[in-house]
């Protein structure tokens, strides 16, 4: 029987909760996350099934890596796993209602973890959006990009990368909102 295994999951930007419950359904199924590879390679190690509470935290790269901030988690038993793109995994024995097993103490804390998330990552790509995607993709069907095979091909790929932004930027809108309405109650 395999030791470890590998899955492919791709959350947005702000499916931290989701991917949160994903990696506690895994280890109660006896998989504990052992690492994780853009762009949404999770590695996991086989291990005794067990309630474990998984969190993450979104925050600037440096602060990542620094020990204060490890130590201060590893002072309230959280268990330091990775940081990735500026995202840290944490996880702690016991289930995940339990009120000792968060990582935020209050709801305006999860909101500006929110509102860090939409400035550092999302502006961005709102930037790259409007100044490289959405010109390219209206000149593929104003025929700059010729009719040949490649600049079919650039067209098709013009559109995937149109249509999938959309979808990141609609799913993100949405969810952050359910998010700020949630906890702001």
């Amino acid at each position: 029987m395999k030791d470890s295994k590998t899955m492919f999951r791709f959350f947005t930007l702000f499916e931290f909760e989701e991917e949160q419950a994903f990696l506690e359904e895994q280890h109660r199924k006896g998989w504990k996350a052992a690492g994780f590879h853009l762009p949404g390679f999770y590695s996991f190690k086989k291990c005794g099934g067990a309630e474990y509470t998984y969190r993450i935290d979104f925050t600037d790269e440096k602060v990542c890596n620094q020990n204060e901030y490890r130590k201060l988690f590893d002072d309230n038993g959280w268990e330091f796993l990775w940081t990735a793109n500026g995202f840290s995994i944490f996880r702690k024995e016991g289930k995940s209602e339990n009120e000792d097993n968060e990582i935020f103490t209050d709801n305006e804390s999860k909101i500006n973890m929110l509102e860090k998330i939409q400035k550092r990552r999302l502006l961005p790509l709102a930037v790259i959006f409007l100044c490289i995607v959405i010109p390219n993709f209206l000149n593929s069907f104003s025929g700059h990009f010729g009719s040949d095979g490649f600049g079919i091909s650039l067209s098709v790929l013009c559109a995937v990368i149109f249509a999938f932004y959309i979808w990141v930027f609609a799913k993100s809108f949405f969810k952050i909102r359910a998010l700020k309405n949630k906890f702001s109650k």
